[in-house]
């Protein structure tokens, strides 16, 4: 496996464009709406601890259950990082709380330096398979996400005329490398997706029912509106898979590779299918 994966050109480009990636969401992050927010601190609260604390969590009892997998850490990996930037457009799609999805998808973004490398030293504290170097992973984080995000940020607030012409360009080029790196980057490792496809979407399609089915009870729970349940199913769905491969090169794990591919796929189509749908 590990061989395969090491030859796929495509996961050894993707994250060199994280840093755009997240100087993007930097210059398109709505700080006014972020700060309207502030109003509805109890979905802010929710969402957050949704996407941050509730999702390992299903990995972890994923993993748990199926500790024989091949992907047994690799479920639990996956869920540690913040949603991806498409969540935003499926929710303005759904009709769903675009402000609070920009809101979640920012500030999970933004803590998930701290909040990847705190979940990994959890997960791996007892493993006797995985060795990491925290400071090095944090550090490294830090600088791909949220050294960017924030650099967008600033450019946001100090030169918006920069921003905005920035962001139409930024937004084309990133869409042209989204669409070939996500044709080619299944295409290199399709003996891998093939024979490992069964195993990873039985995991992927547990962990995405349980997404749904928990946010649905914690919504009526706390009595949120339809509204903001939907978007903050939408950015439960939806992972941010360049993150995924910088963990897997900071691991040495190929198989979180071929797993991230195989819950990248199957996310997608239920968050873009679940978008589209009404009254769901």
């Amino acid at each position: 496996m590990g061989e395969i994966v090491d030859s796929a050109i495509s996961f050894k480009i993707i994250p060199f464009f994280i840093p755009i990636l997240f100087y993007f969401l930097g210059i398109n992050t709505e700080t006014t709406e972020l700060k309207k927010l502030i109003t509805e601190k109890k979905t802010l609260v929710y969402g957050l601890t949704f996407q941050i604390i509730f999702l390992p969590l299903v990995g972890i009892t994923l993993s748990t259950i199926f500790k024989t997998s091949i992907f047994s850490t690799a479920v639990v990996l996956v869920l540690l990082v913040p949603g991806g930037h498409v969540s935003g457009l499926l929710t303005h799609i759904k009709k769903g709380n675009v402000a609070l999805s920009v809101g979640l998808t920012s500030i999970a973004s933004m803590l998930s330096p701290f909040t990847i490398v705190l979940w990994l030293n959890i997960v791996i504290r007892d493993s006797q398979e995985f060795s990491i170097n925290f400071l090095q992973t944090f550090l490294q984080l830090a600088i791909l996400v949220l050294i960017p995000f924030l650099s967008g940020i600033y450019t946001l607030i100090k030169k918006p005329m920069l921003a905005q012409k920035l962001s139409g360009r930024l937004d084309r080029f990133l869409k042209v490398v989204v669409l070939v790196l996500t044709f080619s980057g299944p295409i290199e490792i399709r003996e891998l997706l093939v024979d490992n496809f069964f195993e990873g979407s039985k995991l992927a399609f547990l962990a995405l029912i349980a997404i749904f089915l928990f946010n649905i009870l914690g919504s009526k729970t706390l009595n949120l509106s339809n509204k903001n349940r939907e978007t903050i199913t939408i950015e439960g769905l939806c992972q941010n898979f360049p993150i995924v491969l910088v963990l897997a090169a900071s691991l040495n794990m190929p198989e979180l590779i071929v797993y991230g591919v195989i819950y990248y796929l199957i996310s997608m189509s239920l968050a873009v299918s679940y978008a589209f749908l009404k009254n769901i």
